[in-house]
């Protein structure tokens, strides 16, 4: 067989990958609809890796979704979800981190620098069949690596900020260092994930590019710096309206009826204009005076 011939199935290979990324759209969630899929697909996941208990909904999500800061993040093709991530900044709710790891997240604040979580990231392993791990792997991490892509150039040109944070599972470690994070807290146990084992990573928004071309990450820098995303993934985030809190946080879930009431104090002023003690009117009994 000729070299030409050979090098076919490689060739191949390539252009299937360019036709299966290029068949997905990238964009922040922009129906009540996407967002409960993405819930959805995330209690999913998780709950195959133990990371949550089941629950009447079959969704997850926390009281950081609760903030009109927050924003999902999808990966759709044939308007199926196939990967999510939310990006949560810093607010007067801390991140979902502070709790594991608040010393190592206030000595970057204290610095005046401003942050933000990747969390709730997930991707339908379902159709990640087994059986040709090469490109079905390559696949999947491309997926991933094209939605972080949307994130990082959001974090940066329109929220501003200086360091993204997350909290990793140890076997996805070399994942994020490949995307050049750097470590911010050792190995802890994580109870928002039943326990599992977690790595506290961050990464300098304002070193990366400089970062990406001195440690000669070329693919990194081509697929992170080489075009920037239009803005039309970034718009018509969805705004949650006093009934989709409801749905999602007293009637599906018990999260807005957990909610301390210092937190509930800053939520109200993040939603001038909603009553939201009409939807919970047990919680204004506990406000702080």
């Amino acid at each position: 067989m000729s070299l030409a011939n050979e090098n076919k199935p490689v060739v191949q290979e390539k252009n299937d990958m360019r036709s299966y990324l290029e068949s997905i759209e990238y964009r922040v969630a922009r129906t009540r609809g996407e967002l409960e899929e993405s819930y959805r697909l995330v209690y999913n996941e998780y709950l195959k890796r133990s990371y949550v208990n089941e629950n009447d909904s079959k969704l997850h999500l926390s009281l950081f979704n609760l903030l009109p800061e927050a924003t999902t993040f999808v990966a759709l093709s044939n308007n199926e979800i196939l990967a999510t991530a939310t990006v949560i900044p810093d607010t007067c709710f801390g991140l979902p981190m502070d709790d594991l790891y608040k010393p190592e997240l206030d000595t970057l604040r204290q610095s005046g620098n401003k942050l933000c979580e990747i969390s709730m990231l997930a991707s339908n392993t379902s159709i990640f069949k087994e059986g040709t791990p090469l490109l079905l792997n390559a696949r999947k991490m491309f997926l991933i690596y094209y939605l972080f892509k949307y994130i990082l150039d959001y974090t940066i040109k329109y929220l501003n900020l200086d360091y993204i944070c997350i909290a990793v599972n140890p076997k996805h470690e070399m994942t994020y260092d490949n995307l050049l994070f750097e470590n911010l807290g050792g190995l802890k146990s994580y109870d928002k994930v039943n326990g599992a084992p977690a790595i506290g990573k961050c990464l300098n928004l304002k070193t990366i590019k400089e970062n990406c071309a001195r440690l000669n990450k070329s693919k990194i820098y081509q697929l992170f710096f080489s075009h920037e995303t239009a803005d039309a993934n970034f718009l018509n985030k969805i705004k949650l309206s006093l009934d989709d809190i409801e749905y999602f946080f007293v009637k599906k879930t018990s999260v807005l009826a957990k909610i301390p009431p210092e937190k509930f104090s800053c939520l109200e002023e993040r939603y001038p204009g909603y009553d939201l003690n009409s939807i919970i009117p047990h919680v204004k009994e506990t406000k702080l005076p």
